[in-house]
């Protein structure tokens, strides 16, 4: 199969992505070569080449962290949950009593959301991991699952050996392989996994080959725990263990109480700062990413969970990370003292620093490289699962956009739509591992009316109503 398209998002080898006429062709589950000239070709192309015209097409988007499951929880907490941890106070206490049966559904559910927001790949991490995967498969997405490992607190002490022997069983089957789903060592957090453990996924790592995923200093109580019971912050703690600068990606979810000495101790390439803007804004607040960035610490970008995210809409993550350090002044000391005077000197000052801020932070902010941490840098973080890129050997995951829709009209800068807009709305067709998903033209809608949604719905929504009855 070959397909035709005037405005393809290709990578650029110095970094960022170009947009350019190209022919892309596909073989099996893989893209085996794509041809691009500057100019478009399409007087050149062979009869039955499948022409898009000047629809957009991109590599199909990754969302580097997700519990698909969660989804299930989403309006069960309200705000007055988000005062405290959230994640200890209320969503242990749900997550106990779900099962097996309950993460497959309640996950499929998740991949169908994530599926109409563009994207083809998920960075899943929860319990029951096999049956997540099951969850993921039946939707078709690919995947990185990570099976959550803990044995100090939390609903996965009692999962323990089941969790490390789904990783290996997701990490060696050539039957997940063909499904592209993998996995990664889920370590849920510092504060929940033993010495011993970290040091046996260490090991591990090391022997399988495989990332590392984990939540890193997300709350208050975990780096509390750390200097009480081991006198250091959780990223010194993982250094004292031999954890950091391993032979494969470790990516360190939220990061949201981080010092600048802990950053000096991660390793570029090695660790990866995974951005979650949105559920942070909610259970705690966004990450400060300037200061990883500032220390060429990679950044990619995920959704969390619909618990705490109310969506799973990746692509829209990019516009609160773009437009982020600006609404930093709206609790600025420079605020205060203008408010307090109402003084033209103030109100300059207030704008002088916010001028000193883009200043300082748009260069880390392009619109390529944003597109970039939500598509190839977090698709090379596992090295066996090539997705991300439109480019020989990757799995041929795509997303044909249609521009001409009101939601991303006009659209002189295709990447730049990308990254601001509400892009999914203008989704027109997805392929996932060589196959066309929905119907052209009308996507969303052709998957919310397909049998195999409202089955999916049916059974989530009974298991969600006998999981609430069992609270």
């Amino acid at each position: 199969m070959k397909i035709y398209s005037r405005r393809v998002v290709l990578p650029k080898s110095e970094g960022g992505v170009r947009v350019q006429p190209a022919c892309i062709e596909v073989r099996g589950d893989r893209l085996v070569a794509v041809q691009t000239q500057a100019d478009p070709f399409d007087d050149k192309l062979e009869p039955d080449v499948h022409h898009l015209g000047d629809r957009v097409v991109t590599a199909a988007l990754v969302n580097a962290h997700t519990h698909l499951a969660l989804s299930s929880f989403r309006g069960m907490g309200q705000i007055d949950r988000m005062r405290g941890n959230v994640v200890e106070e209320f969503y242990y206490a749900v997550e106990s009593r779900m099962d097996a049966g309950d993460a497959k559904a309640f996950s499929r559910m998740g991949a169908y959301e994530s599926l109409l927001g563009g994207v083809g790949t998920v960075w899943d991490h929860y319990y029951h991991a096999l049956d997540v995967a099951q969850g993921i498969a039946d939707v078709g997405l690919t995947a990185v699952v990570a099976p959550t490992l803990q044995d100090r607190a939390g609903p996965g002490v009692n999962q323990l050996e089941a969790q490390l022997e789904a990783t290996e069983t997701l990490a060696t089957s050539a039957a997940w392989a063909e499904l592209g789903i993998t996995a990664a060592y889920g370590c849920h957090a510092t504060d929940t996994v033993s010495d011993g453990l970290w040091r046996q996924v260490g090991d591990l790592r090391i022997k399988h080959q495989l990332p590392i995923h984990a939540h890193l200093a997300q709350s208050l109580e975990e780096s509390e725990r750390s200097f009480e019971e081991h006198g250091c912050s959780p990223v010194e703690r993982l250094d004292r263990l031999g954890v950091l600068g391993g032979p494969t990606a470790f990516l360190m979810v939220h990061g949201l109480f981080v010092s600048g000495d802990d950053i000096d101790r991660l390793t570029p390439g090695r660790e990866f700062l995974g951005h979650c803007p949105y559920a942070q804004a909610q259970f705690s607040y966004p990450a400060p990413i300037d200061a990883w960035l500032e220390r060429s610490i990679d950044v990619v970008v995920g959704t969390d969970c619909g618990a705490c995210n109310d969506t799973m809409n990746l692509q829209q993550e990019l516009r609160l990370i773009a437009g982020g350090p600006g609404a930093g002044m709206a609790w600025s000391p420079a605020l205060d003292t203008y408010l307090a005077s109402g003084r033209l000197d103030s109100a300059r000052a207030l704008n002088a620093a916010r001028v000193a801020v883009y200043d300082r932070t748009a260069p880390a902010r392009q619109m390529d490289r944003l597109f970039d941490w939500i598509t190839s840098a977090p698709g090379a973080l596992h090295p066996g699962l090539k997705v991300g890129q439109i480019a020989p050997g990757y799995l041929a995951n795509l997303v044909v956009w249609d521009f001409d829709h009101p939601a991303t009209w006009p659209s002189p800068e295709p990447v730049r739509t990308l990254v601001m807009t509400n892009a999914t709305a203008a989704i027109d067709q997805m392929m996932l591992r060589g196959r066309w998903i929905g119907e052209a033209g009308n996507f969303h809608a052709s998957i919310v009316a397909s049998e195999d949604y409202k089955d999916a719905h049916q059974e989530a929504s009974e298991r969600l109503a006998h999981l609430l009855n069992r609270l």
